[in-house]
């Protein structure tokens, strides 16, 4: 593991390396040091990383040679000279400011800001898409190895310490190096991924992303990740709770409290296939949005110490109602105690008011608590005593007809719009209307805004419920999709209370209900949903991707709808504006 601000070696270095004179330590580790030196002919002033030749545990050799496949990549550092020269191997590079390690430790160790951490995601993926674009793996994330730029870079974050860096790609074949098991770790213990960490699994791009992504996470935990808490292990079994530590934590758990983008960063790292490729240009404008959202401004610039939050702006309309001058207030007239009123006016309103009773009508009106004025309800055989069905008094008169309110039928886009006649069925009147209109539908464009309008309606509905009729819509859309000319298999299967149960439920295992998957793992393939239908290309990709989002739902508990899946259906509205 790297390490960062370490007190010098002791043995001691000459004053003098080659063209450069060597100055104060910038860090030391295991393998060398990193001095500030000046060049003697030109004055330039670098960062010399100086190792013996006769080391253990040689980087230089590796990093000079990543450092020539990385040069001219944006936050890669320039590497000025390289040569070994009386038994010392040295690698002169650009000398930049303090790392996000030492920023924090000068920080007390406080957590990172919301904006600083967003920064540092788009700019660390940036790097890292650059380095996977060489075929180099970084294999070493951690905040020592991410320093700021000086002078008029100081709002670009670098990239450093290539020491653990390695090829992925046969530079002969130009294919992917295959996953095997590992006898030795390479990384660092706070933030290297599970799979190459806790399996013994070979280094890919996706476990680069895993660890950028628990370092992000890292920054916005006050005290750190949980197993970074009692320090570096030194021996066996504090290494494998360590371990057993990292693997169990979901990470729902380790981003509580933290905006969705950093769990949903987590799980997708982790979802992804040893050869697969991310998607970092998506990623970035997750965050970018994340930020935007947050109110933060140039949010690929990073700034340090961060600057204060900016208070909101006022809203146009208002600041032009603030404009204008307030009319002058109305002179409030004193209120006068009410005047007590003659006692003969008062007898006199009361004598009027009992007059008025008097000659009110009350002889022809029906009383309330007489039963012989309502009509008898029809009663069954048996009920009134003699076994035989009582007769139904008809009333007299019809009752006024009642005004009917019509749900759903096939002419409702032509029929005129009742104000205020919004009943408790209106989503189930609504889901059947857009069922209709998407077996309806000619092309993708009309089945696109009829989707975002299905995951409007269920978005505006405080449940997150998926009733018949919306699985009634899914089948409709797949049966479009699929093949309109065939009818599909409802993606909804029915549930009896008591299913399971009994003595019955053992005997006829057919009906007993499918097991419910768990909840990380309907997340992680509602994730590969999300992704998938951004992907696919036509339309009987799309209509598997329905097909497991219906079957998905119906199988996890309450038949609910997570953010999750109001994104899939998002992100399919917009896919069907491109697959023709």
């Amino acid at each position: 593991m790297a390490t960062t601000n370490a007190q010098p070696q002791a043995a001691a270095q000459p004053k003098i390396i080659g063209n450069f004179v060597l100055g104060d330590v910038l860090g030391s580790g295991v393998s060398g040091s990193t001095y500030v030196a000046t060049n003697i002919y030109n004055g330039h002033v670098v960062a010399l990383k100086v190792q013996h030749a006769n080391v253990s545990c040689p980087t230089n050799p590796q990093e000079r040679r990543i450092y020539r496949a990385l040069q001219g990549g944006t936050g890669i550092p320039t590497l000025w000279a390289s040569n070994v020269v009386n038994g010392n191997d040295y690698l002169a590079i650009d000398l930049l400011g303090d790392s996000l390690d030492g920023m924090q430790r000068k920080n007390e160790k406080k957590p990172f800001d919301l904006r600083t951490t967003c920064t540092v995601a788009i700019q660390l993926l940036s790097r890292l898409e650059f380095m996977h674009s060489r075929g180099i793996l970084h294999r070493d994330i951690q905040l020592g190895n991410m320093a700021v730029g000086l002078d008029d870079k100081d709002k670009l974050l670098y990239m450093i310490d290539f020491g653990f860096a390695k090829e992925y790609v046969n530079p002969h074949t130009g294919q992917h190096l295959p996953n095997t098991r590992q006898k030795y770790f390479t990384g660092n213990y706070w933030f290297s991924s599970i799979n190459v960490h806790c399996r013994q699994q070979a280094h890919g791009r996706r476990d680069d992303l895993e660890a950028a992504a628990l370092m992000l996470i890292h920054m916005l935990t006050p005290g750190g990740l949980p197993w970074t808490r009692n320090g570096v292990p030194k021996t066996d079994y504090y290494h494998s709770k360590l371990k057993k530590q990292k693997r169990e934590a979901r990470p729902e758990d380790l981003c509580r409290d933290m905006p969705e983008e950093f769990e949903n960063f987590l799980r997708y790292c982790r979802a992804l296939s040893f050869t697969g490729n991310p998607d970092y240009s998506y990623w970035r404008n997750q965050f970018r949005d994340l930020a935007f959202h947050l109110g933060f401004e140039n949010i690929d610039q990073f700034v340090w110490p961060p600057p204060a939050v900016a208070t909101q702006k006022p809203i146009p309309v208002l600041q032009a109602l603030q404009a204008q001058p307030l009319p002058p207030l109305m002179p409030v007239q004193p209120l006068q105690p009410p005047q007590q009123q003659p006692a003969r006016r008062q007898s006199d309103q009361m004598a009027q008011v009992l007059q008025d009773l008097a000659n009110m009508r009350m002889s022809n009106r029906p009383v309330l608590g007489d039963k012989k004025n309502i009509p008898q309800a029809p009663r069954s055989d048996g009920a009134n005593g003699n076994g035989k069905s009582a007769e139904v008094v008809a009333p007299k008169k019809p009752p006024p007809q009642q005004q009917v309110i019509i749900i759903s039928s096939d002419s409702e886009e032509n029929a005129p719009a009742v104000v205020g006649a919004r009943t408790r069925f209106s989503k189930a009147a609504d889901l059947c209307r857009l069922t209709n209109a998407v077996s309806k539908a000619i092309d993708n464009k009309a089945l696109a805004s009829i989707v975002a309008e299905y995951a409007a309606l269920l978005q505006g509905h405080t449940s997150r419920t998926l009733t018949k009729e919306g699985f009634a819509f899914l089948d409709a859309l797949h049966k479009q999709l699929a093949d309109p000319s065939v009818f599909m298999v409802p993606l909804r299967t029915s549930r009896t209370r008591g299913a399971g149960s009994g003595a019955g439920a053992a005997a006829d295992p057919e009906n007993a209900p499918a097991p419910q998957p768990q909840l990380w793992e309907k997340r992680n393939k509602l994730w590969a949903l999300r992704v998938g239908v951004s992907k696919a290309r036509d339309n009987r990709t799309l209509a598997a991707l329905v097909a497991d989002f219906g079957k998905l739902t119906d199988k996890s508990s309450g038949r609910k709808l997570t953010k999750d899946g109001f994104a899939f259906l998002e992100g399919l509205a917009e896919q069907l504006k491109v697959v023709q």
